[in-house]
């Protein structure tokens, strides 16, 4: 009897393939686990002269033999995950190491991620530029970054600035949060990267330890949808998966910019989008 085997993967999480960006993280490791198993496929026939009951006993074994492993990755395998494990460093509004001890009486401003070298704005509860609830329209004027379509201006909810990405942008540099005036719109592949995996819905799927945030919101990433140049994708933090909206829509953002390079340490030569 001949046979071939045929291997089958599955990947838990949202991500069809790896993609890639512009994007100044460095790379970090797979947080989506890939399981895998065998599938044998006949290469001959089954013999005609088996009966009916001795080739209904063994399509009930072949059966067993593919749904076993699917019940088993589907029951066992996601506690077995480790959830990804975040190193970062909180920071106060001038640039200064928080230590995190209590956020209530000494609130940090921004997080520095160690693994990616991102350093993140950090939204607060209270009213004005940097408020949880503020919401934005998708806008860049300029066309060598806007992927082609500009988006709309000033069509969001907000306190500080006017309700668009880009004078969000302007407004957080001039204020020099965390002491510095290079803040930007995170690329989808950066957004991702502060992404928990381990929270379950409704969220916030975010580190709570660094992110003391009540709600979850859905985020704006700087990625035009290459075959829609009107949309743009967006990370929700309600369930931590990403998906395409019109960048007419209003909803919320998060700046991000790189650490400050070491001494000696090369600068990281921008890519085309």
């Amino acid at each position: 009897m001949y046979r071939r085997s045929l291997t089958i993967k599955l990947r838990t999480g949202c991500l069809e393939q790896p993609a890639q960006f512009h994007d100044n993280a460095r790379p970090l490791p797979n947080r989506y686990p890939t399981l895998n198993f065998r599938v044998l496929q006949m290469k001959k026939p089954i013999d005609k002269s088996m009966t009916s009951k001795n080739l209904a006993s063994s399509c009930r074994r072949m059966a067993l033999v593919l749904l076993c492993p699917l019940a088993i990755a589907g029951c066992d395998a996601p506690s077995a995950f480790k959830p990804f494990v975040f190193d970062m460093t909180r920071l106060n509004q001038d640039g200064s190491v928080n230590d995190g001890k209590d956020y209530a009486k000494q609130p940090w401003t921004c997080v520095l991620d160690n693994q990616s070298g991102l350093i993140w704005e950090v939204k607060k509860a209270e009213p004005g530029l940097h408020n949880i609830n503020n919401t934005y329209s998708w806008y860049d004027s300029n066309p060598d970054s806007n992927g082609g379509f500009a988006g709309k201006a000033n069509a969001g909810t907000c306190a500080g600035s006017n309700c668009d990405t880009e004078s969000y942008i302007k407004a957080v540099n001039a204020e020099k949060l965390c002491g510095f005036t290079d803040w930007y719109l995170p690329s989808r592949f950066e957004l991702n990267t502060i992404v928990d995996t381990s929270v379950a819905l409704p969220g916030p799927t975010l580190p709570k330890a660094f992110f003391p945030e009540p709600q979850a919101g859905k985020y704006w990433t700087d990625t035009t949808f290459k075959t829609r140049r009107a949309g743009a994708w967006v990370w929700r933090f309600d369930q931590g998966s990403d998906y395409v909206v019109e960048k007419s829509e209003a909803l919320n953002v998060r700046l991000t910019r790189p650490a400050p390079k070491k001494p000696g340490e090369q600068a990281k030569q921008p890519a085309n989008k």
